[in-house]
């Protein structure tokens, strides 16, 4: 797997023979798509594999993704309008055969990945093919690993966090209860994240997404505490050199500068974040934010990204329902 523009792709390759792709590994979404010959040229072609076919037992809403299977990421702002098929995909050594996926052509010219590999919980998605539906990965700030098999992912190690995994359609869902910044418990409760699952305190996880979601007065308050221990001074208008994406912004002075640890506790595990899982900077530049955006009052979801889980070896085991956290890793 590599790393870049916030995001982590994986390389297999599709089709009989197989032609190589780089897609985007995501376990915030189910459908494993790719773009294909009437996109661009060098691209995957239909017709070139003895392994494709059109012939789909399920529709597009039995399979759970929506009305003419288009897809929807960054809240809404890339549209991916697919033709779905079956195909033999090849990762690493090992083939899974006969696996639904799309044919996609974004809306966005400026998507550089060769499609997306949907790691959720759904039918399409590439977990469902698993022998063993259990896998693990590794994210770093550079590069990462993704294992797929039963047998990899059930890393023994006595350094290990289990919480529960809740799974709808759609997503993964672990029980946040509460937040620290350093020593100091914020005066939140399960019910103050509540998910569209039928459950309060469900927070998604999510290797597609760089930056956690929360809602706007949780925000503020790490924020307030975050400021009130570190004494800094927050960045005037909020111009800073990450535009106006990041809200929560200071100036500091490079690494003379103690920052407490942020503990999201979760349901019998508590995730410790370091200054580099929630501070983001540019190296040389002595201004930061924390990176944590406001949801939609809408929806009010709570999503946990991968800036936040970088450096951890993660487990989901749909068999046992749980996801387990390792002690910090080298996952270089």
């Amino acid at each position: 797997m590599k790393f870049s523009n916030d995001i982590y792709t994986m390389s297999l390759a599709i089709g009989t023979p197989p032609k190589p792709f780089s897609a985007i590994m995501d376990t915030g979404s189910n459908l494993i798509w790719t773009k294909c010959k009437s996109s661009g040229s060098g691209l995957y072609d239909t017709s070139m594999s003895t392994s494709f076919s059109n012939h789909i037992d399920d529709s597009c809403e039995e399979l759970g993704l929506g009305q003419n299977c288009q897809q929807k990421y960054d809240d809404g702002k890339v549209s991916v309008s697919v033709t779905l098929g079956q195909e033999t995909l090849t990762i690493e050594d090992q083939k899974y055969n006969n696996v639904t996926f799309g044919c996609g052509k974004p809306n966005d010219k400026n998507f550089n990945c060769g499609g997306i590999v949907g790691m959720g919980p759904g039918k399409s998605s590439l977990v469902s093919h698993l022998e063993k539906r259990v896998f693990s990965y590794c994210l770093s700030p550079t590069a990462s690993n993704v294992w797929l098999t039963g047998s990899e992912a059930s890393i023994r190690d006595t350094n290990i966090q289990t919480t529960p995994l809740v799974t709808d359609e759609l997503y993964y869902y672990i029980s946040l209860e509460g937040i620290s910044v350093g020593e100091t418990k914020l005066p939140l409760t399960k019910s103050d994240f509540p998910s569209s699952y039928e459950y309060a305190g469900g927070m998604i996880i999510d290797s597609g997404t760089a930056f956690t979601y929360l809602e706007q007065r949780i925000i503020d308050m790490i924020s307030d505490e975050f400021m009130n221990q570190t004494k800094l001074e927050k960045c005037k208008d909020n111009v800073t050199p990450y535009g106006h994406v990041l809200e929560h912004c200071f100036k500091h002075q490079g690494n003379n500068v103690h920052f407490p640890n942020l503990i999201f506790h979760f349901e019998g595990a508590n995730w410790e974040l370091p200054r580099e899982n929630y501070i983001y900077e540019k190296k040389g530049v002595n201004e930061g934010c924390l990176a944590f955006l406001a949801n939609k009052n809408t929806e009010k979801l709570s999503i946990f990204g991968n800036m936040q889980q970088q450096n951890m070896m993660v487990t989901y085991d749909l068999e046992k329902k749980s996801l387990s956290i390792f002690k910090p890793a080298n996952c270089n």
